[in-house]
């Protein structure tokens, strides 16, 4: 069923042809294309950042109490540490290796013959490092009552730097103490006091 309404001022035609009369749509203000592309923008960083946090999450490389300390934890860390190192020691009962890290030969031996002046016992096993580029001694210990030990080595050889590290660990049988012991990886900075 059709309905005819009564022409009003709406249906009537302007001189020249249809005009505007009546209620139309506003014209688009200027810019609008650019805000929309700014929230897109936006939108898409932070779907980005949103990922790779989750991402970090789940594979656990994220440590958020680096990123957001806990107030106890930001108190300690502020605290100035008092645990004083620990002094050097020479320990001539001491499991030792010293590795050969160059690619002089016979390092080893003589850094042996310097500890043992210096009060090491003279049973240390000898042997060469995997890598004969090692630019600085360090000396490898295994806990944290060796560092006294590790830092008389240090200074036994007159040059080095101490390093907490488990790389060396000698294997056991399962429920059996650890063997600890003290490995000393010479670098291109040692001199035999010989050579020197």
């Amino acid at each position: 069923m059709s309905r005819n309404h009564p022409q009003d001022r709406f249906d009537v035609k302007g001189p020249s042809g249809p005009a505007r009369i009546g209620a139309h749509r506003a014209p688009e203000p200027a810019g609008r294309g650019w805000r929309a592309f700014a929230w897109a923008a936006a939108a898409t960083v932070v779907l980005v950042v949103v990922g790779i946090v989750g991402l970090q999450l789940i594979t656990n490389r994220l440590d958020l109490d680096a990123v957001f300390p806990q107030q106890g934890d930001a108190q300690a860390s502020d605290a100035p540490s008092t645990a004083a190192p620990s002094p050097a020691a020479v320990d001539p009962d001491a499991l030792v290796t010293v590795l050969n890290g160059t690619s002089t030969s016979g390092l080893a031996a003589q850094a042996v013959e310097q500890l043992a002046a210096a009060g090491w016992s003279q049973n240390i096993a000898v042997s060469n490092a995997d890598d004969d580029t090692v630019e600085t001694t360090t000396v490898y210990y295994q806990d944290p009552s060796q560092e006294g030990a590790a830092r008389g080595l240090a200074e036994g050889l007159g040059v080095g730097s101490i390093t907490l590290s488990d790389e060396f660990t000698i294997p056991v049988g399962e429920g059996e103490e650890p063997i600890l012991q003290l490995v000393v990886v010479l670098g291109a900075d040692y001199t035999p006091p010989d050579a020197g």
